[in-house]
């Protein structure tokens, strides 16, 4: 139950994205990001961040006014100030089935869902659902595990080669391209990571010579992987 002074509080921050918001970025978020605007009203994510800065957080009971408003920067906003403690089982299924857009999707997983108690799991788990973007997400909590400065263990990582393998197959763009996106941050990672992730990706050129997706997913890849400036890069990692 949201009680009264939060919507308060909600509402008054409603206030404040709407007076940051502007026709012209709305419309650019969707000409030239491909952002679902249906629900948006046309704010940076830079201004979401300097609205929530300096208030307190975790705060879930805002959070879930913010996303109940259904407007897409409040949601965005919610995945700021959400308490990952507080994120059930069921309530990340609720959260996630609303996703519409790849900005929303991949913020609320760095933001929130890779955060939450064994999100490798979630991750595992969402990536086994057929949607678009419950799957997109749970690569997108991957990717965030995957980058340099988290703790993941190269042996949690490696156990996703084989769903990236299965799932770099997928036809929709905004699936095939969060596995993309998967395979590289595990190869860059660090230098014991960057042949596992070379080997798969060659794999998945063996096995789908014939899928546009999976040979656009393994090239890229071992473009990225291979690219001596890469390598000078992750060889600095430990």
């Amino acid at each position: 139950m949201i009680s009264a002074i939060t919507r308060s509080r909600a509402e008054e921050m409603l206030r404040r994205i709407k007076r940051f918001s502007s026709p012209g970025f709305k419309k650019q978020m969707a000409a030239r990001f491909g952002i679902c605007t249906e629900k948006a009203i046309g704010t940076p994510v830079t201004t979401l961040r300097l609205l929530v800065k300096g208030l307190p957080r975790p705060d879930q009971e805002l959070a879930e006014a913010l996303w109940a408003s259904g407007i897409h920067e409040a949601r965005i906003m919610a995945s700021m100030l959400a308490d990952p403690a507080q994120m059930t089982r069921e309530k990340l299924d609720d959260w996630v089935k609303e996703l519409n857009s790849w900005d929303i999707c991949d913020l609320c997983c760095n933001n929130l869902f890779s955060k939450v108690t064994n999100p490798l799991k979630l991750a595992e788990r969402w990536i086994k659902r057929e949607e678009e973007f419950t799957r997109r997400a749970g690569f997108a909590i991957l990717c965030s595990l995957a980058v340099p400065r988290a703790k993941t263990k190269d042996e949690d990582l490696l156990k996703f080669l084989p769903l990236i393998k299965n799932h770099s197959c997928d036809p929709r763009p905004m699936v095939y391209k969060a596995v993309n996106w998967a395979l590289r941050n595990i190869g860059k990672k660090n230098p014991r990571l960057t042949p596992k992730a070379i080997g798969c990706a060659e794999e998945i050129l063996d096995l789908y010579a014939d899928n546009k997706s999976a040979r656009w997913v393994a090239s890229n890849a071992l473009w990225e992987l291979k690219n001596p400036k890469t390598k000078a890069m992750v060889a600095k990692r430990k």
